[in-house]
Protein backbone atom coordinates (compact mmCIF):
# COMPACT_ATOMS: atom_id res chain seq x y z
CA UNK A 1 0.00 0.00 0.00
CA UNK A 2 3.00 2.27 0.54
CA UNK A 3 3.97 2.11 -2.84
CA UNK A 4 1.08 2.36 -4.35
CA UNK A 5 0.28 5.64 -2.31
CA UNK A 6 4.00 6.89 -3.28
CA UNK A 7 3.13 6.41 -6.68
CA UNK A 8 0.16 7.95 -6.51
CA UNK A 9 1.35 11.10 -4.79
CA UNK A 10 4.18 11.25 -7.42
CA UNK A 11 2.11 10.98 -10.29
CA UNK A 12 -0.85 13.35 -9.21
CA UNK A 13 2.08 16.00 -7.95
CA UNK A 14 2.96 16.21 -12.42
CA UNK A 15 -0.68 16.50 -12.80
CA UNK A 16 -1.41 19.01 -10.90
CA UNK A 17 1.37 21.08 -11.36
CA UNK A 18 0.85 20.79 -15.69
CA UNK A 19 -2.83 20.26 -15.67
CA UNK A 20 -4.87 21.32 -12.72
CA UNK A 21 -8.07 20.99 -14.00
CA UNK A 22 -7.78 17.54 -14.78
CA UNK A 23 -6.27 16.45 -11.27
CA UNK A 24 -9.77 18.49 -9.85
CA UNK A 25 -11.48 16.58 -12.21
CA UNK A 26 -10.24 12.74 -11.14
CA UNK A 27 -10.51 14.06 -7.15
CA UNK A 28 -13.89 14.15 -8.00
CA UNK A 29 -14.13 11.35 -10.27
CA UNK A 30 -12.60 9.47 -7.38
CA UNK A 31 -14.80 10.53 -4.39
CA UNK A 32 -15.80 7.20 -3.37
CA UNK A 33 -12.30 6.52 -2.50
CA UNK A 34 -12.69 7.48 0.69
CA UNK A 35 -13.92 3.88 1.39
CA UNK A 36 -9.83 2.61 0.77
CA UNK A 37 -8.71 3.58 4.20
CA UNK A 38 -5.32 3.08 5.93
CA UNK A 39 -2.56 4.11 8.23
CA UNK A 40 0.54 5.80 7.94
CA UNK A 41 2.50 6.59 11.19
CA UNK A 42 -0.56 5.93 13.13
CA UNK A 43 -2.90 8.69 11.35
CA UNK A 44 -6.02 7.58 9.56
CA UNK A 45 -5.86 8.45 5.84
CA UNK A 46 -8.39 7.52 2.30
CA UNK A 47 -6.75 7.00 -0.90
CA UNK A 48 -8.88 10.18 -1.35
CA UNK A 49 -7.38 12.39 1.12
CA UNK A 50 -3.58 11.73 -0.32
CA UNK A 51 -5.02 12.98 -3.80
CA UNK A 52 -6.63 15.98 -2.08
CA UNK A 53 -3.81 16.83 0.02
CA UNK A 54 -1.26 16.25 -3.04
CA UNK A 55 -3.76 18.72 -5.03
CA UNK A 56 -3.59 20.81 -2.59
CA UNK A 57 0.12 21.07 -1.49
CA UNK A 58 0.73 21.40 -5.26
CA UNK A 59 -1.84 23.81 -5.68
CA UNK A 60 -0.85 26.43 -3.54
CA UNK A 61 3.08 26.49 -4.93
CA UNK A 62 1.30 27.15 -8.81
CA UNK A 63 -1.18 29.94 -7.50
CA UNK A 64 2.17 31.13 -5.65
CA UNK A 65 3.83 31.12 -9.14
CA UNK A 66 0.95 32.44 -11.11
CA UNK A 67 0.00 35.45 -8.80
CA UNK A 68 -3.50 33.90 -8.18
CA UNK A 69 -3.39 34.59 -4.86
CA UNK A 70 -5.49 37.91 -5.17
CA UNK A 71 -8.34 35.97 -6.66
CA UNK A 72 -8.50 33.83 -3.51
CA UNK A 73 -8.80 36.25 -0.93
CA UNK A 74 -10.83 39.42 -2.78
CA UNK A 75 -14.55 37.99 -1.46
CA UNK A 76 -14.17 39.73 2.19
CA UNK A 77 -17.58 38.93 3.48
CA UNK A 78 -17.22 35.31 1.99
CA UNK A 79 -14.01 35.20 3.74
CA UNK A 80 -15.17 36.20 7.21
CA UNK A 81 -18.08 33.65 6.87
CA UNK A 82 -15.83 31.16 6.14
CA UNK A 83 -13.58 31.96 8.93
CA UNK A 84 -16.36 31.75 11.09
CA UNK A 85 -17.31 28.05 9.97
CA UNK A 86 -13.65 27.12 10.90
CA UNK A 87 -13.75 28.90 13.85
CA UNK A 88 -16.79 27.09 15.00
CA UNK A 89 -15.31 23.57 13.71
CA UNK A 90 -12.07 24.06 16.32
CA UNK A 91 -14.21 25.16 18.91
CA UNK A 92 -16.19 22.51 19.01
CA UNK A 93 -13.16 20.05 18.39
CA UNK A 94 -12.01 21.55 21.83
CA UNK A 95 -15.20 20.54 23.41
CA UNK A 96 -15.97 16.94 22.05
CA UNK A 97 -16.13 14.34 23.72
CA UNK A 98 -14.53 11.80 21.32
CA UNK A 99 -11.31 14.76 20.72
CA UNK A 100 -9.42 11.95 18.77
CA UNK A 101 -12.39 11.17 16.36
CA UNK A 102 -13.44 15.11 16.49
CA UNK A 103 -9.93 15.99 14.90
CA UNK A 104 -10.28 13.67 12.10
CA UNK A 105 -13.28 15.28 11.32
CA UNK A 106 -12.19 18.67 11.73
CA UNK A 107 -9.65 17.57 9.66
CA UNK A 108 -11.26 15.70 6.59
CA UNK A 109 -15.14 17.47 6.88
CA UNK A 110 -13.88 21.00 7.27
CA UNK A 111 -10.24 22.36 6.72
CA UNK A 112 -9.39 20.24 3.54
CA UNK A 113 -12.65 21.17 1.67
CA UNK A 114 -11.94 24.90 2.54
CA UNK A 115 -9.13 24.42 1.48
CA UNK A 116 -9.71 22.68 -1.70
CA UNK A 117 -12.60 25.59 -2.48
CA UNK A 118 -10.11 28.29 -2.51
CA UNK A 119 -7.38 26.09 -4.43
CA UNK A 120 -10.18 25.82 -6.76
CA UNK A 121 -10.85 29.94 -7.04
CA UNK A 122 -7.00 29.90 -8.04
CA UNK A 123 -6.24 27.60 -10.54
CA UNK A 124 -10.00 26.87 -12.05
CA UNK A 125 -11.79 29.49 -14.64
CA UNK A 126 -14.86 28.86 -16.27
CA UNK A 127 -13.49 27.33 -18.87
CA UNK A 128 -11.85 24.17 -16.80
CA UNK A 129 -14.72 23.71 -15.49
CA UNK A 130 -16.51 21.64 -18.68
CA UNK A 131 -13.15 19.14 -18.39
CA UNK A 132 -13.95 18.99 -14.09
CA UNK A 133 -17.74 18.33 -14.73
CA UNK A 134 -16.94 15.26 -17.16
CA UNK A 135 -14.98 14.06 -14.99
CA UNK A 136 -17.27 14.11 -11.97
CA UNK A 137 -20.80 13.20 -13.52
CA UNK A 138 -18.80 10.35 -15.38
CA UNK A 139 -18.15 8.98 -12.05
CA UNK A 140 -21.41 9.89 -10.92
CA UNK A 141 -22.63 8.05 -14.07
CA UNK A 142 -20.39 4.83 -13.42
CA UNK A 143 -22.18 4.77 -9.57
CA UNK A 144 -25.21 4.78 -11.33
CA UNK A 145 -24.52 2.02 -13.98
CA UNK A 146 -23.07 -0.87 -11.33
CA UNK A 147 -26.11 0.20 -8.75
CA UNK A 148 -28.46 -0.44 -11.47
CA UNK A 149 -26.49 -4.03 -11.82
CA UNK A 150 -26.76 -4.62 -8.40
CA UNK A 151 -30.08 -4.77 -8.61
CA UNK A 152 -30.33 -7.53 -10.46
CA UNK A 153 -27.78 -9.59 -9.84
CA UNK A 154 -27.12 -8.33 -5.96
CA UNK A 155 -23.40 -8.17 -6.60
CA UNK A 156 -21.26 -6.69 -3.47
CA UNK A 157 -25.00 -5.69 -2.33
CA UNK A 158 -24.76 -6.35 1.23
CA UNK A 159 -27.46 -8.99 2.82
CA UNK A 160 -29.84 -6.69 4.36
CA UNK A 161 -30.78 -4.98 1.41
CA UNK A 162 -31.35 -8.17 -0.20
CA UNK A 163 -35.22 -7.82 -0.09
CA UNK A 164 -35.48 -10.75 2.27
CA UNK A 165 -35.75 -9.56 5.45
CA UNK A 166 -37.29 -6.73 7.19
CA UNK A 167 -35.58 -4.09 4.24
CA UNK A 168 -36.79 -4.24 0.54
CA UNK A 169 -33.97 -4.53 -1.94
CA UNK A 170 -32.45 -1.40 -1.96
CA UNK A 171 -29.05 -0.72 -3.90
CA UNK A 172 -26.14 0.79 -2.70
CA UNK A 173 -23.57 0.93 -5.10
CA UNK A 174 -20.03 1.40 -4.53
CA UNK A 175 -21.36 2.68 -0.86
CA UNK A 176 -21.93 1.16 2.44
CA UNK A 177 -25.75 1.64 2.51
CA UNK A 178 -28.51 3.52 0.32
CA UNK A 179 -28.79 6.08 1.74
CA UNK A 180 -24.82 7.31 0.85
CA UNK A 181 -25.74 6.40 -2.68
CA UNK A 182 -28.93 8.20 -2.53
CA UNK A 183 -27.12 11.49 -0.89
CA UNK A 184 -24.31 10.88 -3.10
CA UNK A 185 -26.78 10.88 -6.34
CA UNK A 186 -29.64 13.35 -5.76
CA UNK A 187 -28.30 16.79 -6.15
CA UNK A 188 -26.37 15.82 -9.14
CA UNK A 189 -29.21 14.61 -11.08
CA UNK A 190 -31.02 17.89 -9.66
CA UNK A 191 -27.61 19.67 -11.10
CA UNK A 192 -27.94 17.78 -14.62
CA UNK A 193 -31.67 17.99 -14.79
CA UNK A 194 -31.03 22.30 -14.96
CA UNK A 195 -28.62 21.71 -17.64
CA UNK A 196 -30.72 19.69 -19.58
CA UNK A 197 -34.00 21.72 -19.19
CA UNK A 198 -32.06 24.96 -19.74
CA UNK A 199 -30.55 23.21 -22.67
CA UNK A 200 -27.35 24.78 -21.96
CA UNK A 201 -24.20 23.45 -24.26
CA UNK A 202 -21.17 23.17 -21.58
CA UNK A 203 -22.00 19.60 -21.62
CA UNK A 204 -22.99 17.08 -24.81
CA UNK A 205 -26.84 16.94 -23.96
CA UNK A 206 -27.06 13.23 -24.84
CA UNK A 207 -24.70 12.34 -22.33
CA UNK A 208 -26.57 14.57 -19.82
CA UNK A 209 -29.70 13.04 -21.25
CA UNK A 210 -28.22 9.36 -20.44
CA UNK A 211 -27.08 10.57 -17.39
CA UNK A 212 -30.41 11.76 -16.29
CA UNK A 213 -32.04 8.22 -17.50
CA UNK A 214 -29.90 6.11 -15.26
CA UNK A 215 -29.40 7.95 -12.37
CA UNK A 216 -33.11 8.66 -11.82
CA UNK A 217 -33.49 4.82 -12.12
CA UNK A 218 -30.71 4.76 -9.41
CA UNK A 219 -32.44 7.08 -7.33
CA UNK A 220 -35.50 5.29 -7.29
CA UNK A 221 -33.56 1.62 -6.59
CA UNK A 222 -32.26 3.38 -3.34
CA UNK A 223 -35.75 4.03 -2.37
CA UNK A 224 -34.68 7.02 -0.04
CA UNK A 225 -38.07 8.92 0.25
CA UNK A 226 -35.69 12.40 1.51
CA UNK A 227 -33.86 11.90 -2.08
CA UNK A 228 -37.37 12.11 -3.95
CA UNK A 229 -38.44 14.71 -1.84
CA UNK A 230 -35.62 16.58 -2.57
CA UNK A 231 -35.25 17.08 -6.08
CA UNK A 232 -38.90 17.02 -6.48
CA UNK A 233 -39.34 20.49 -4.31
CA UNK A 234 -36.40 21.88 -5.76
CA UNK A 235 -37.61 21.30 -9.35
CA UNK A 236 -40.73 23.14 -8.23
CA UNK A 237 -39.30 25.90 -6.72
CA UNK A 238 -37.03 26.42 -9.90
CA UNK A 239 -39.83 26.06 -12.56
CA UNK A 240 -42.86 27.79 -10.42
CA UNK A 241 -42.19 30.43 -13.34
CA UNK A 242 -44.93 30.59 -16.38
CA UNK A 243 -42.49 29.25 -18.87
CA UNK A 244 -41.08 26.35 -17.68
CA UNK A 245 -45.24 24.95 -16.25
CA UNK A 246 -44.82 22.15 -18.88
CA UNK A 247 -41.98 20.67 -17.05
CA UNK A 248 -43.77 20.81 -13.52
CA UNK A 249 -46.62 19.42 -14.79
CA UNK A 250 -44.36 16.56 -16.49
CA UNK A 251 -42.38 15.95 -13.48
CA UNK A 252 -45.73 16.01 -11.22
CA UNK A 253 -47.51 13.25 -13.55
CA UNK A 254 -44.46 11.31 -13.50
CA UNK A 255 -44.32 11.28 -10.24
CA UNK A 256 -47.60 10.01 -9.31
CA UNK A 257 -47.68 7.40 -12.31
CA UNK A 258 -44.33 6.11 -10.65
CA UNK A 259 -46.46 6.43 -6.89
CA UNK A 260 -49.18 4.48 -8.15
CA UNK A 261 -48.61 1.94 -10.52
CA UNK A 262 -44.83 0.43 -9.24
CA UNK A 263 -45.84 -1.64 -6.17
CA UNK A 264 -42.47 -1.13 -3.94
CA UNK A 265 -42.04 2.62 -4.35
CA UNK A 266 -46.45 2.44 -3.48
CA UNK A 267 -45.37 0.71 -0.47
CA UNK A 268 -42.51 3.00 0.50
CA UNK A 269 -44.56 6.15 0.21
CA UNK A 270 -47.28 4.90 2.07
CA UNK A 271 -44.90 3.18 5.07
CA UNK A 272 -43.55 6.92 5.36
CA UNK A 273 -44.29 8.15 8.79
CA UNK A 274 -45.10 4.43 10.28
CA UNK A 275 -42.23 2.34 9.59
CA UNK A 276 -39.28 1.77 11.65
CA UNK A 277 -37.03 3.76 9.91
CA UNK A 278 -39.18 6.90 10.16
CA UNK A 279 -39.58 6.03 13.62
CA UNK A 280 -35.78 5.68 14.56
CA UNK A 281 -35.20 9.25 12.81
CA UNK A 282 -37.96 11.07 14.82
CA UNK A 283 -36.19 9.64 17.67
CA UNK A 284 -33.29 10.91 17.07
CA UNK A 285 -34.47 14.29 16.48
CA UNK A 286 -36.43 14.50 19.24
CA UNK A 287 -32.94 13.86 21.19
CA UNK A 288 -31.28 16.02 19.56
CA UNK A 289 -34.11 18.81 19.98
CA UNK A 290 -33.67 17.96 24.11
CA UNK A 291 -29.96 18.47 23.59
CA UNK A 292 -30.31 21.82 21.63
CA UNK A 293 -32.38 23.23 24.73
CA UNK A 294 -29.89 22.19 27.04
CA UNK A 295 -26.63 23.77 24.79
CA UNK A 296 -27.92 26.50 22.52
CA UNK A 297 -24.56 27.75 21.89
CA UNK A 298 -21.83 24.87 22.02
CA UNK A 299 -24.07 22.00 21.29
CA UNK A 300 -22.12 18.83 21.89
CA UNK A 301 -19.05 19.55 20.12
CA UNK A 302 -17.93 17.44 17.08
CA UNK A 303 -18.36 13.92 16.98
CA UNK A 304 -20.43 14.79 20.27
CA UNK A 305 -24.25 12.64 19.47
CA UNK A 306 -23.19 9.53 20.16
CA UNK A 307 -22.46 10.52 23.66
CA UNK A 308 -25.44 12.90 23.93
CA UNK A 309 -27.65 9.58 23.03
CA UNK A 310 -26.08 7.46 26.00
CA UNK A 311 -26.31 10.39 28.39
CA UNK A 312 -29.78 10.52 27.40
CA UNK A 313 -30.33 6.92 27.91
CA UNK A 314 -31.51 6.14 24.13
CA UNK A 315 -32.95 3.01 23.44
CA UNK A 316 -33.07 3.10 19.72
CA UNK A 317 -30.40 2.83 17.69
CA UNK A 318 -27.16 4.93 18.21
CA UNK A 319 -25.83 6.68 15.66
CA UNK A 320 -23.70 9.93 14.51
CA UNK A 321 -25.90 12.43 13.59
CA UNK A 322 -29.63 13.35 14.33
CA UNK A 323 -31.02 13.09 10.70
CA UNK A 324 -31.68 16.54 10.22
CA UNK A 325 -28.94 19.18 8.90
CA UNK A 326 -30.39 22.11 10.81
CA UNK A 327 -29.99 20.03 14.47
CA UNK A 328 -26.48 18.31 12.50
CA UNK A 329 -24.62 22.05 12.53
CA UNK A 330 -26.17 22.98 15.72
CA UNK A 331 -24.80 20.70 17.72
CA UNK A 332 -21.90 19.48 15.99
CA UNK A 333 -20.34 22.96 15.26
CA UNK A 334 -22.59 25.02 17.69
CA UNK A 335 -24.63 28.23 16.97
CA UNK A 336 -22.02 29.20 15.17
CA UNK A 337 -21.02 26.64 13.02
CA UNK A 338 -24.81 26.26 11.94
CA UNK A 339 -25.36 29.92 11.40
CA UNK A 340 -22.20 30.16 9.42
CA UNK A 341 -23.20 27.67 6.86
CA UNK A 342 -26.44 28.96 6.12
CA UNK A 343 -25.01 32.46 5.70
CA UNK A 344 -22.44 30.28 3.21
CA UNK A 345 -25.21 29.46 1.35
CA UNK A 346 -27.46 32.87 1.36
CA UNK A 347 -23.86 34.02 -0.15
CA UNK A 348 -23.90 31.31 -2.69
CA UNK A 349 -27.74 32.00 -4.00
CA UNK A 350 -27.01 36.06 -2.97
CA UNK A 351 -24.19 35.88 -6.13
CA UNK A 352 -26.54 33.64 -8.05
CA UNK A 353 -28.97 36.29 -8.56
CA UNK A 354 -25.59 38.92 -9.12
CA UNK A 355 -24.16 36.86 -11.78
CA UNK A 356 -27.10 34.77 -13.07
CA UNK A 357 -25.81 32.06 -15.91
CA UNK A 358 -27.34 28.39 -16.37
CA UNK A 359 -24.06 26.52 -14.07
CA UNK A 360 -24.71 29.01 -11.30
CA UNK A 361 -28.46 27.54 -11.48
CA UNK A 362 -27.19 24.01 -11.60
CA UNK A 363 -25.57 24.80 -8.18
CA UNK A 364 -27.90 26.55 -7.02
CA UNK A 365 -30.16 23.02 -7.62
CA UNK A 366 -27.54 20.89 -6.24
CA UNK A 367 -27.82 22.71 -3.27
CA UNK A 368 -31.24 23.20 -2.94
CA UNK A 369 -31.57 19.53 -2.97
CA UNK A 370 -28.87 19.14 -0.74
CA UNK A 371 -30.59 21.36 2.16
CA UNK A 372 -34.37 19.86 1.36
CA UNK A 373 -32.77 16.23 1.53
CA UNK A 374 -31.01 17.42 4.75
CA UNK A 375 -34.38 18.00 6.39
CA UNK A 376 -34.43 13.91 6.94
CA UNK A 377 -30.78 12.84 6.80
CA UNK A 378 -26.93 13.74 7.13
CA UNK A 379 -26.06 15.35 3.61
CA UNK A 380 -22.42 17.43 4.55
CA UNK A 381 -20.47 14.78 7.33
CA UNK A 382 -19.33 12.50 4.75
CA UNK A 383 -15.95 12.79 3.17
CA UNK A 384 -17.55 12.82 -0.38
CA UNK A 385 -20.39 14.93 0.22
CA UNK A 386 -18.74 17.67 2.27
CA UNK A 387 -15.96 18.02 -0.37
CA UNK A 388 -18.87 18.28 -3.12
CA UNK A 389 -20.24 20.79 -1.53
CA UNK A 390 -17.40 23.00 -1.48
CA UNK A 391 -16.72 22.32 -5.29
CA UNK A 392 -20.26 23.21 -5.78
CA UNK A 393 -19.51 26.54 -4.02
CA UNK A 394 -16.69 27.42 -5.91
CA UNK A 395 -18.64 27.31 -9.31
CA UNK A 396 -20.92 29.89 -8.00
CA UNK A 397 -17.31 32.40 -7.08
CA UNK A 398 -15.16 31.02 -10.23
Amino acid sequence: MTLIVLGAIIVFSALTFKKPAVSCGLILFLLPTYLIRFQIADIPLTFLEILILTYLSIGFIKIWLLKTHQKVFDNKQLNIVIGLFLLAGIISTLLSPEKLKALGILKAFIIEPIIFFYVCLGLINKEDLKTILYFFLSSAFAVSIFGIIQSFTNLFLPLRFWGTGEEMLRITSVFEYPNALALYLAPILSFILILLIKKDQTLNRKFLALFSIFGLWAIILTYSRGAWLGIILTLAILFYKKQYLKYGIGILTAVLLLSFTIAPIRARLSSTFVDASSGSHLSLMKAGIYKVFQSPVLGNGLSGFRTTLEQQKFTGEILNYPHNILLNFWLELGMLGMLSFFALVMLAFKKFKETPDTLKLAAAAFISTLIIHGFVDVPYFKNDLSLLFWFILSIMFI
